[in-house]
Formats: C-alpha cells, sequence, structure tokens
C-alpha cells in the first residue's frame, strides 16, 4: 500500500513527465506557429534541447529527506561529476542531432563570450541571440536556404554558484574560469536550432 508521501512523490513523477511532453506536442503559440517540416524540425529541437538543460539544473535545488533546501553535498556530487546543463545536454545535442539528419541541421547553446568555445554562435545566432536580450520570447529567421528558430536561457538559482556574483571572481569549483556576474532572470543566451533546407 502507498504511503500518502510515497503517492504524492509518484503524482509529481508523472507531471514531471507528462507536463513537458505536453508542453512540446502543443506546438508553439498562434503567432509563432511553424510553417513547415523543417520550421518543426528546428522547433522540436529547441524545446528538447531546453528541457534536458532543464531537468538537469532542476537536480540543483532537489531536496533530499524532506529538508527545505538543497543538499549541499549532493549538488557537490553533480558538479564534481560534470553534470551541468551545458557540460551534459549540449555535447548530446552536437553530437546526435548532425548525424541523425545527415548533417542538415544543428542545435546548440549560444552564448557571447563562452567557456566552450563550441557554444560561439555563427553572425546568424549572435543576432537572434541579440533580440531575444532585449525581450522576445523566441525568434525565426529563414535565411541561406536554412531556417533558425530561437529561445532564451535564462538564469536560474542554481546557476549562481559558478557564474553569480561578484563578476570576475573565480568559479569555486572551476577556478580556470571566472564568475560572470549574473543576475536572477537574466537572459545569458539561447538555445538555437538550424535546419537546411533538404
Amino acid at each position: 500500500m502507498l504511503t500518502r508521501k510515497m503517492s504524492v512523490k509518484w503524482i509529481v513523477a508523472a507531471l514531471a513527465l507528462v507536463i513537458p511532453a505536453a508542453l512540446i506536442l502543443a506546438g508553439p503559440g498562434i503567432s509563432s506557429k511553424p510553417q513547415s517540416n523543417d520550421e518543426e524540425l528546428a522547433y522540436l529541437l529547441v524545446k528538447l534541447e531546453k528541457q534536458t538543460r532543464a531537468v538537469i539544473a532542476g537536480h540543483y535545488g532537489r531536496m533530499q529527506d524532506g529538508g527545505p533546501d538543497e543538499t549541499l553535498e549532493y549538488k557537490e556530487m553533480l558538479i564534481r561529476n560534470r553534470i551541468l546543463p551545458a557540460a551534459v545536454a549540449d555535447p548530446i545535442f552536437a553530437e546526435i542531432v548532425p548525424k541523425a539528419t545527415g548533417g542538415r541541421a544543428w542545435v546548440k547553446m549560444v552564448v557571447p563570450e563562452p567557456r566552450n568555445p563550441n557554444n560561439k554562435g555563427d553572425h546568424v545566432a549572435l543576432s537572434m541571440l541579440a533580440e531575444l536580450e532585449e525581450g522576445a520570447e523566441s525568434v525565426w529567421l529563414n535565411m541561406d536556404g536554412a531556417v533558425y528558430y530561437g529561445e532564451p536561457i535564462t538564469t536560474k538559482p542554481g546557476c549562481f554558484t559558478c557564474h553569480g556574483a561578484p563578476a570576475g571572481e573565480p568559479d569555486p569549483y572551476f577556478p580556470q574560469y571566472k564568475k560572470n556576474g549574473w543576475e536572477p532572470g537574466q537572459v545569458v543566451g539561447a538555445v538555437i536550432a538550424r535546419v537546411a533546407a533538404q
């Protein structure tokens, strides 16, 4: 027999699976509805990478043993093992998407001053990122025979250990890098997909 605490955990786990799938299947709002298969693919790639990043980031605030706050030991274990949104989601998508599409598509995180050189955007991606930093919820572009779609990445509480204030101070876990001085809710990058015409 399930206890009340166990049944609540099962419900939360089920919702964690169902809600993201429903959001992905629901598609974008009417104003940004994909018009072609290439646009649909670009949209889905961005949603899938963002959802993967969100699942990983969610573990930084994970409650353990009913405690009110994150367990520092657990958080440190994730960081030590490089279970970080950028370190896990980005390499997976960078490898799988081009292979699965015969090199026709890519999706990645783009940031203005990346720690990882793979997160450097081309001129198109950087122009899209600038629009997102100015408040756009998403950006579509169709140029050079390809469809681009992007959505912003905003800071979450788990970001601040390595990327928060004060800017310029060494990252406590990766001292070869400096903290960025990020603030709550700040747009710090974008997930952008590019799908070339078939």
